[in-house]
């Protein structure tokens, strides 16, 4: 029978089998692509975002009704934290974005400037020296309470102990007080007689022939003072205070008999050598009956610039008087 069919069935036969082929072979490759999109899908799903698109890590998906097996469930600690961390640098805390327009945006524009607040209490320099030198003399005392030992009746330690306070007060509080503008003497002197001086009776005896010992506290700042005169000139018009000291000796002994009530010394410091014209500074001393006595005179006066002063002594008695060396003559200027 298949050799009574003629060539053209079979040719159609043939042409038939090759389209049933064909399409099996269409029907099976959209099926296997249908079930991988779907796989894709479903692990799209079961996947946590990352930032780089990769997960290491598939879950559950809930739609999937099929169970799945209990390792697939299970999640890694490290690899949830690595997870939190990689998403940590994400959206807003982005460091990229902190960087930028967080930063632009985060405060809003300055506002007006406030009023100023009260004035405070004005303090001086001095106020806090005083307050800084009685909290340090507190500071010294509980210093020293707690580290010497309790004594009674020892004056000693306790002037070491006054003497410390002192030499810290000073040591510290000494910049303080420079630090506050100080009055500078232009003008000062302080000399003594060179050698003895006879004072004749009933005489006015103007004192000469000085000098400057080389000790310490003696000063002389300034000119105007003529050393073999005695006499000093004021090289600025102002106040001046001046003081005299002189060591007397009776010049022979008297005996109290012969001394009288009218018998008198005076001291005094005129200007221009004038004592009765000019002002003056003036002391007056009766004779003592001991050999040697000291009397002194001190004051102000006001000095024109050019005029001087000088020391003289009055002799009013019925004997001679020696004025002994070493007697003192000094001045200051003290302000115009």
């Amino acid at each position: 029978m298949a050799g009574s069919l003629p060539a053209s069935r079979w040719l159609l036969l043939l042409c038939v089998g090759f389209l049933a082929v064909a399409s099996c072979v269409g029907s099976v490759g959209s099926e296997k692509l249908g079930s991988r999109g779907s796989r894709e899908k479903k692990s799209q799903w079961n996947e946590y975002p990352t930032g780089q698109g990769k997960s290491s890590m598939p879950l559950p998906a809930s739609n999937d009704p099929e169970p799945l097996p209990e390792q697939s469930r299970s999640i890694d600690p490290r690899d949830a934290w690595m997870l939190f961390m990689k998403q940590s640098n994400k959206g807003v805390n982005s460091k990229k974005r902190g960087k930028g327009k967080s930063k632009k945006f985060k405060f809003g524009l300055p506002g007006p400037p406030g009023s100023p607040g009260p004035q405070g209490a004005l303090v001086t320099p001095e106020e806090l020296l005083k307050d800084f030198r009685l909290l340090l003399k507190e500071v010294v005392k509980e210093r020293e309470r707690m580290s010497l030992k309790a004594c009674e009746g020892c004056q000693e330690g306790e002037e070491e102990e006054e003497r410390g306070e002192d030499d810290i007060l000073a040591l510290v509080a000494g910049p303080l007080a420079k630090s506050k503008p100080q009055h500078r003497v232009e003008a000062a002197f302080h000399c003594r007689i060179r050698r003895n001086i006879s004072i004749e009776r009933r005489s006015l005896q103007e004192l000469q022939i000085y000098y400057i010992p080389q000790k310490e506290g003696v000063f002389h700042r300034g000119l105007g003072l003529n050393l073999t005169s005695g006499q000093y000139t004021a090289p600025v018009a102002g106040y001046y205070t001046f003081t005299a000291t002189l060591h007397i000796v009776h010049g022979e002994q008297q005996k109290k008999g012969q001394q009288r009530a009218r018998d008198r010394l005076r001291v005094l410091i005129c200007v221009q050598s004038l004592c009765q014209h000019n002002i003056s500074l003036e002391t007056v001393a009766g004779l003592d009956s001991s050999e040697l006595f000291t009397i002194s005179v001190s004051g102000v006066l006001y000095l024109q610039a050019g005029q001087y002063a000088s020391v003289f002594v009055d002799n009013a008695t019925g004997s001679s008087l020696t004025v002994r060396s070493g007697s003192d003559f000094s001045a200051v200027l003290l302000g115009v």
